[in-house]
């Protein structure tokens, strides 16, 4: 699990990490981690692994793109449980408490390959789940203190989770996200290329109805149930998502950055950049770079 890794794959989770225990064995390696954060918190997360997340108390809520679909998921201690198939790609935001713990599993993909006849291939998020939940607690307790029996007790933990996890995803729907129905994959995935090619001009709502082809009314009512959000809310995420790949990734100045992505002047950019984020584009940019 510790070989090299295709360029694509991502794990860049925002916050301070304040405290960590990582254990590993052959089938799996288990991550318990406590951080800080603003009430928002970044998150973008592609691994090649098959991965398990327990979400303690402080992750409220996720907004994120999961393989390009802009979906929003409500955690709770009843459903605080998360699965990702191997190449699942999150980009999003965290609703976060000051300070959260939460435990990840990778399983090792030839561990999974032996066990498992088929692949897990559908997420499922925000779900409830007690045998995994009080094995998780249970494995969290071995991996504080490993000794010399771990590795058995990991492998007989990565056996019971996974057949587990493999009738979650084959049998049980997942935990809908809040935002579902309306518009068809097609229709959004248009609407974005619309809006991402469009981000320094004024778009109207005028314009998106058009390019999904309906009524202003219809649009507004698929949109909301497809996105969670609103048409004005969506465009400004987008702005957001685009400033922080220029801020990250280019030299330009923060008034430059602010008119490409569609913002009237510096000052309205950075007040929205700072309640998007919680910081300012300069501090952004500078944690990016640290």
């Amino acid at each position: 699990m510790e070989e090299a890794r295709p360029e694509r794959f991502v794990r860049q989770v925002g916050g301070e990490l304040v405290s960590s225990v990582i254990a590993r064995s052959r089938p799996i390696r288990v991550e318990l981690l406590s951080r800080t954060s603003r009430p928002r918190m970044n998150w973008h997360f592609c691994q090649p692994e098959l991965t398990l997340f327990w979400f303690g108390k402080g992750c409220p809520r996720l907004r994120a793109r999961i393989d390009g679909r802009p979906v929003e998921y409500q955690f709770s201690d009843a459903a605080s449980l998360a699965l990702f198939p191997a190449g699942t790609e999150i980009e999003g935001e965290w609703s976060v408490e000051p300070a959260f713990d939460y435990t990840v599993v990778f399983l090792d993909p030839k561990f999974v390959a032996r066990r498992l006849h088929g692949l897990i291939e559908r997420p499922a998020i925000a779900f409830r789940h007690d045998q995994l939940a009080r094995g998780l607690v249970e494995l969290g307790q071995e991996a504080t203190t490993p000794d010399n029996l771990f590795d058995l007790f990991a492998e007989g933990w990565a056996s019971q989770a996974l057949a587990h996890m493999a009738r979650l995803s084959r049998g049980a729907e997942p935990a809908k996200p809040v935002s579902r129905g309306g518009l068809p994959a097609q229709k959004l995935r248009r609407i974005e290329e619309f809006v991402r090619a469009n981000l320094d001009e004024t778009i109207s709502l005028s314009a998106l109805s058009d390019v999904a082809g309906l009524s202003q009314r219809h649009f507004l009512r698929a949109f909301q149930e497809s996105t969670g959000t609103s048409p004005h809310r969506y465009v400004l995420g987008l702005r957001i998502e685009a400033a922080k790949r220029s801020l990250s990734e280019t030299d330009e100045s923060v008034t430059s950055i602010a008119l490409a992505s569609g913002f009237s002047h510096a000052q309205h950019f950075s007040s929205t950049f700072r309640q998007a984020t919680g910081i300012s584009p300069s501090l952004f940019r500078q944690q990016r770079r640290a």
